[in-house]
């Protein structure tokens, strides 16, 4: 089961598997959605707080009338924007669209990431010149998406651009993806058989207050083949 908490800390200290949620601010409240079982986890964990932005939210969440589970992205300001929640999620964790789903150049994806989300005030997101688009720094980030093989599919990048985590998620056979915190706040703990691992690639434990959690009823244990590297969880 994948769920959102609220830590007091680092992932890689948390004593959880999973990965890092959403952004926050310097007060340590949340400035994107995190909800579980439809309830914010708290502060101002039901809505886009900074300048009430809409932007692009992971939602999983019960359909009542197909009665099955759902996992899509919706660009929202709060987590009641969407027709199928709150009264029937399982979490909902906020951050930037990926826009796996369409059909965009390169171009495209930036300038929605601007115009639509407003993500230039975001460290890292935009690179712009007049109207040319072109990709930031290699950084680490942190995504979450939902693939082909109805897997949720979680993801830390050592370094890599917005445009390069949308092509390696498409790649993953996502359908449906969304960016969750970068930089310092990308962090992993994961398990590797019968061993636990972290992944910090900036190494400062950052606290980061959210977390997308893996919680199995049981592990599979086999060990991971030589030249695996366990940086993303399914």
């Amino acid at each position: 089961m994948v769920a959102v908490e609220k830590i007091s800390g680092a992932v890689i200290n948390s004593g959880k598997y999973g990965i890092n949620g959403t952004f926050f601010n310097n007060s340590n409240d949340f400035l994107g959605i995190a909800v579980n079982n439809g309830s914010g986890i708290g502060g101002n964990a039901t809505f886009t707080a900074y300048g009430n932005k809409t932007r692009g939210t992971f939602y999983s969440y019960h359909h009542l009338r197909g009665n099955y589970r759902v996992n899509e992205v919706a660009n929202v300001s709060r987590l009641s924007d969407h027709p199928g929640v709150p009264n029937t999620n399982y979490f909902a964790i906020g951050g930037l669209n990926l826009y796996v789903n369409e059909n965009i150049n390169k171009q495209e994806f930036y300038r929605r990431l601007d115009v639509n989300e407003g993500a230039s005030g975001i460290n890292d997101v935009i690179s712009r010149t007049g109207n040319t688009y072109s990709d930031p720094i290699l950084r680490s980030r942190t995504a979450i998406g939902y693939n082909s093989n109805a897997k949720i599919v979680l993801v830390v990048f050592l370094g890599e651009t917005p445009w390069g985590m949308r092509e390696f998620m498409k790649n993953q056979g996502c359908f449906q993806a969304a960016y969750l915190d970068g930089g310092g706040s990308s962090q992993m703990r994961f398990k590797s058989g019968a061993s636990n691992g972290t992944f910090d690639p900036r190494g400062e434990a950052r606290p980061v207050f959210s977390m997308v959690t893996v919680n199995p009823t049981s592990w599979n244990q086999n060990k991971k083949r030589e030249g695996e590297t366990p940086m993303s969880l399914s």
